[in-house]
């Protein structure tokens, strides 16, 4: 499995609301992108951040997690209010 499989498959286990993570591995064979849930609603950016690290940080190993460049959290209505504009 790959490092976009993996992480997705994590993500997808994370306990949150319906995750769409949409993930760009680099060539070098870092990772990031975007996660978006409703989960995040009504959340400021520092708190989605926090919830998401507390859980992967206790799923992820050491390699996966030094793989990870960054992740953004939206949720479904900023992602169409980006797509509008």
């Amino acid at each position: 499995m790959d490092i976009k499989e993996e992480l997705e498959k994590i993500i997808s286990q994370l306990g949150l609301d319906n995750p769409k993570p949409e993930l760009e591995v680099t060539p070098e064979g870092r990772i990031g992108g975007f996660i978006i849930s409703d989960s995040f609603l009504g959340k400021s950016q520092l708190e989605r951040q926090n919830m998401l690290w507390d859980k992967l940080d206790k799923i992820l190993d050491e390699e996966t997690n030094s793989k990870i460049i960054g992740l953004l959290t939206m949720t479904p209505a900023e992602v169409e209010e980006e797509d509008a504009g």
